[in-house]
């Protein structure tokens, strides 16, 4: 009878959203703080809305709750509950899971990620830190910040309000990307029922209303506080487009799911897959030292595909960074440096660039050649112009030597006409 009531009830939900209706051809509108729609695979952001401001995330933190418990556990690695973690509000999403007993972890992922339990998320925060929350909470924003999230905090697993515990939506993105990379978070969050083994009243329905039918949904996480609002998670596979939408702060439940269907469905009919770089793509050419050939010519060592748009410029940049020369020999596919794959200031990812034929050494008797040629050269440089300068001097000694000669001959001739004058002159008679 309980599982009729939730099936009848999420089905008027269901009629309800389907009923509303969606513009493909424009991003939504909304009365939600944030909304962004992100590639799943490469991290492009295709729209957004207020993407990097703070928001309190709710629920939506147990995608990152989830993502730390795979790297850091077990699936079948046994938790003990404790009285802690089932201390919960009256209001509490919840699992009704019972202190000082053992549950697995995967049990407990199930429960956290479908029923939005969270009883699951401290029992897991504290069975996976030895019972140390404070170090789980660690680990998730030590995660965050490797996956790039730049403003964004946590203080808690399950999303409870807190002040100090705020994500943005584009944050919210790349931690869901990473999070449902991973194939045990991706087939837990897209599971739509799930049976607790053992459990009475253990049969949980995707809290998620995307999931059950919007086409091609693979996973996701929503979540509610009075402080955050409405929140939702969703990413999406569709004709090679692998696509996550980020909602946040929504103040109308039915508006939450409106604003993620048009979301979704604008990425699915304004953008697709495309080539940013090509495989074996000519890069140009980069200097060989002592090769046989001057130049060796590069290509890009794998392809590159993102989400382009339909009817627009491709957003991203290809920047190549390459080496400025190589030395000889090189081989055919060796790496020559990288192509930069950036959408703005992100970066998306990088390609190989490789030689793409090989280059061989000159031989060492010519490469001596050249090395005793130019020496040779120099030598006779040095040479030639020693022997102009030794020619120089001995034309200037000269030239200063007959000048002198020619100084003193002169002098002396002076001298001896005028004593012959002189003696003449004594004798003529008076």
């Amino acid at each position: 009878m309980a599982r009729r009531l939730a099936i009848s009830a999420m089905s008027c939900v269901l009629i309800l959203i389907a009923a509303l209706p969606a513009s493909a051809t424009s991003p939504p509108e909304g009365n939600g703080r944030a909304v962004l729609l992100m590639d799943g695979v490469t991290g492009q952001v295709l729209y957004q809305q207020n993407g990097s401001n703070r928001n309190f995330p709710a629920s939506t933190t147990k995608l990152l709750t989830a993502l730390v418990a795979v790297e850091h556990g077990k699936l079948d690695q046994k938790i003990r509950i404790s009285k802690e973690a089932v201390a919960k509000g009256p209001d509490s999403a919840s699992c009704y899971v019972n202190e000082g007993e053992e549950q697995p972890l995967e049990y407990l992922l199930y429960g956290m990620l479908l029923r939005s339990g969270n009883d699951c998320a401290d029992a897991i925060a504290e069975g996976l830190a030895g019972g140390n929350r404070d170090q789980f909470i660690t680990w998730m924003n030590e995660t965050a910040q490797r996956l790039g999230s730049t403003n964004s905090h946590f203080v808690n697993p399950h999303g409870l309000h807190e002040n100090d515990h705020y994500i943005s939506a584009l944050d919210m993105a790349l931690i869901a990307r990473a999070a449902l990379a991973n194939p045990v978070i991706r087939e837990i969050s897209g599971t739509k029922e799930w049976v607790w083994p053992g459990k009475n009243n253990g049969t949980y329905y995707h809290t998620n209303n995307m999931i059950h039918y919007y086409d091609g949904v693979v996973g996701g996480k929503n979540g509610f506080t009075e402080e955050a609002r409405y929140t939702l998670v969703t990413a999406a596979e569709r004709d090679g487009l692998y696509l996550i939408g980020v909602t946040l702060g929504f103040e109308d439940k039915v508006q939450l799911y409106t604003a993620m269907e048009g979301l979704l469905d604008y990425g699915f009919a304004n953008f697709v897959k495309a080539e940013a770089v090509g495989a074996g793509s000519p890069l140009g050419e980069i200097q060989v030292e002592e090769g046989k050939q001057p130049k060796v010519p590069v290509m890009a060592g794998t392809g590159f595909a993102v989400s382009r748009p339909k009817d627009g410029p491709q957003s991203v940049t290809v920047i190549p960074k390459l080496q400025d020369q190589v030395k000889a020999p090189v081989t055919q596919g060796q790496n020559l440096g990288v192509l930069e794959i950036r959408d703005g200031d992100r970066l998306l990812g990088t390609v190989p660039a490789l030689a793409s034929q090989a280059v061989e050494a000159r031989p060492q008797w010519g490469r001596d050649l050249g090395s005793w040629v130019l020496t040779g050269l120099k030598w006779l440089l040095s040479l030639l112009v020693g022997l102009w300068i030794f020619r120089t001097v001995v034309r200037t000694v000269r030239r200063t030597l007959r000048r002198r000669r020619m100084s003193g001959g002169h002098s002396q001739r002076a001298s001896g006409t005028r004593s012959i004058i002189s003696s003449y002159r004594t004798r003529m008679p008076r």
